[in-house]
């Protein structure tokens, strides 16, 4: 068996199994939202060790709440998405700047 493990924006680590094709989102902060087209719409992680299960067709939440277009909650809780991919994206940035700069000073110490 081999799961791939990847993480996403807003504290959220996306397991998924190769040989079964489950894909599990599990909330590694204390609350999160993620945009997950087989739930049609935005869950709501609800805490920390919450999951989002995807296997084919077969869809299911573990403290979680979805949220469709037209909730209350919904427009609050995809500024909460764009803002998280956007600190996520800065920190992945910051990461491989930290390694080029790092790189170029191996290289011209050589």
């Amino acid at each position: 068996m081999t799961v791939t493990v990847t993480r996403k924006p807003g504290g959220i680590t996306q397991l998924f199994n190769t040989e079964t094709g489950k894909i599990t989102y599990k909330c590694k902060a204390e609350s999160a939202y993620m945009l997950i087209e087989a739930f049609g719409g935005i869950v709501k992680f609800n805490q920390k060790g919450a999951l989002a299960i995807v296997t084919g067709h077969i869809t299911s939440l573990e403290s979680c709440d979805v949220l469709k277009k037209g909730h209350s909650d919904y427009k609050s809780a995809l500024s909460t998405i764009i803002m998280a991919h956007k600190e996520f994206a800065k920190n992945i940035s910051d990461v491989h700047q930290k390694e080029i700069s790092e790189l170029e000073a191996k290289l011209s110490g050589l």
